[in-house]
């Protein structure tokens, strides 16, 4: 319970440590993470277009499925290996301060949170210039927005308690995502996939993760089975974050 409360406890906290470190990345520099709102948008316009192409798909659909489908993974890939390091990242402050593991966690979702909004603005630009703009149907986004953070704040825990006991594990995780992207509809659309492979898509987690987002974005409402699925995984996530905070929360200091 005293994880769960270290959300309102300790939110000055850890909000302004994200933005602390937000600044200290981008410090001296003129437009600061738009820097990375920028790179992305160039590497999502040049790589829509190509694969629109390739693929001889539509432009008015293929990039804007692309660019939500890309700027939701970076969020994705970008805090579950994060979750890896943090706790080594910020030991100094783990051992001279007693405050709840998750208030590190915390921090570090909120510091990836910043650089996803900054990116949003490339999706809110691809729908209007390219796609179809926005419907009712987008506001599914925001629960799925909130369950999503949900599940990657109990991955973080497990993630970087696993991590900061066996740090080869980091590694692996790191591979681990180069193949999942490839896995999962991003780059390509679902509905080329044969029908008889649809299993990389029914059992892979980032991709109703992603369509959650995507679907209501693109105006369709989710399909309910994502939503089915986005609930399970939370529900496990939760019993094995909570099993390891109580189990391990104490020797995560002594493991640094």
């Amino acid at each position: 319970m005293n994880e769960i409360t270290t959300i309102v406890r300790y939110f000055n906290m850890w909000s302004l440590l994200g933005w602390y470190d937000i600044k200290q990345k981008y410090r001296r520099s003129l437009i600061g993470p738009f820097w990375t709102t920028i790179s992305t948008g160039i590497m999502v316009g040049s790589i829509g277009l190509m694969f629109s192409t390739l693929f001889k798909s539509p432009v008015k659909e293929f990039l804007p499925y692309f660019a939500v489908g890309q700027i939701m993974w970076l969020l994705i890939s970008l805090q579950l290996n994060d979750a890896c390091t943090m706790f080594v990242q910020y030991q100094s402050v783990i051992k001279q301060i007693t405050v709840p593991l998750t208030v590190h966690v915390l921090r570090k979702l909120w510091y990836n949170f910043i650089f996803f909004l900054h990116n949003f603005l490339i999706i809110i630009a691809v729908l209007i210039i390219v796609g179809h703009g926005f419907s009712w149907e987008s506001l599914y986004a925001i629960p799925a927005l909130i369950l999503i953070l949900s599940l990657l704040f109990l991955l973080s825990i497990i993630l970087g308690i696993i991590c900061t006991r066996f740090r080869d594990i980091t590694q692996i995780v790191a591979v681990f995502f180069q193949i999942a992207y490839l896995f999962t509809p991003i780059i390509w659309m679902r509905k080329i996939l044969p029908a008889k492979y649809s299993w990389v898509t029914d059992f892979n987690p980032f991709f109703h993760m992603i369509e959650l987002i995507r679907t209501p974005l693109l105006g369709v409402a989710p399909a309910a089975y994502h939503w089915i699925y986005m609930l399970i995984y939370i529900a496990v996530s939760a019993a094995i974050a909570f099993y390891f905070l109580k189990r391990f929360r104490h020797k995560v200091a002594y493991w640094l």
